[in-house]
């Protein structure tokens, strides 16, 4: 088939999904009656606060800093960041001062965080009897994240034990060393694609080793994706995990990738 005629089917589908990833995302909750939290919103909080609705938002700045920060991001819309209610670089139960909620919102944030385990264990304790945990998680075959190896349990079980508070060396370099441009569109559509071998990268591995050897002396924070998964790697995790009691959640739905998308979604529930 033409490749033109792949695109104009991608174009048609990625409309459709723009429609389609809110209402699979937010189908096991009921935004009108019960009381949510989305971490990470910025400008496209998966539930606007309107009257009537009971949400609150989770970020690690307020939203004066959010929008200063991204006002030279043509893909922010700086106007749409909402106030944000907890202010936070590291999720504890305790920042949300006792109050607790019926499902908790993470759109691509999860694979951020340093210790991944133990932020779950931390949601878990802030979600009622019957809560939910809705993520939604990039797919690695689909992003600039194509060239990584997948993450393991041994090596989030590390984590956790380390208590991580931010990407260690080996993360930022794999982060940096590997990211490629990955165009997603033809993930779906051109058989073959991409090439490992003649894929763009973003960064020099010179630039990836500075940054690797910065986080590891202690400097600046360098965000990254700490985590590279496939629908069915974070699946065999998540069970593998809450099997050995490493995590206190249950896999209560999950969806895989949808043609043209490069995420997954999985609503998790107390074990």
């Amino acid at each position: 088939m033409h490749r033109s005629w792949y695109r104009l089917l991608y174009l048609a589908q990625k409309w459709r999904r723009s429609v389609d990833r809110a209402a699979n995302l937010l189908q096991f909750v009921d935004v009108e009656r019960e009381t949510g939290l989305e971490i990470g919103p910025l400008d496209k909080p998966l539930v606007r606060r309107v009257p009537g609705r009971s949400i609150y938002y989770c970020d690690y700045a307020p939203r004066e800093v959010l929008r200063s920060k991204s006002s030279a991001d043509p893909n922010v819309q700086i106007d749409n960041i909402p106030e944000i209610d907890f202010v936070t670089t590291q999720i504890r139960a305790e920042v949300f001062g006792g109050k607790t909620f019926d499902y908790v919102l993470a759109s691509h944030v999860i694979e951020h965080v340093p210790d991944m385990l133990g932020w779950l264990g931390q949601l878990l304790l802030v979600i009622n009897s019957g809560g939910r945990i809705v993520l939604a998680v990039p797919d690695r075959r689909y992003t600039f994240d194509y060239l990584r190896p997948l993450s393991t349990l041994g090596q989030l079980l590390e984590a956790q034990h380390e208590q991580r508070t931010r990407p260690v060396f080996s993360q930022v370099y794999d982060a940096f060393g590997m990211a490629a441009k990955v165009d997603t569109a033809l993930c779906w559509s051109q058989p073959g694609y991409p090439d490992p071998g003649v894929l763009e990268h973003y960064y020099t591995k010179d630039l990836a080793l500075r940054l690797a050897e910065d986080a590891r002396d202690g400097g600046g924070y360098h965000d990254c994706h700490c985590w590279v998964f496939t629908y069915e790697s974070f699946l065999d995790i998540v069970a593998e995990a809450q099997a050995m009691g490493a995590l206190g959640a249950r896999i209560e739905a999950s969806s895989a990738p949808v043609f043209g998308s490069n995420e997954f979604h999985v609503v998790l529930g107390r074990a």
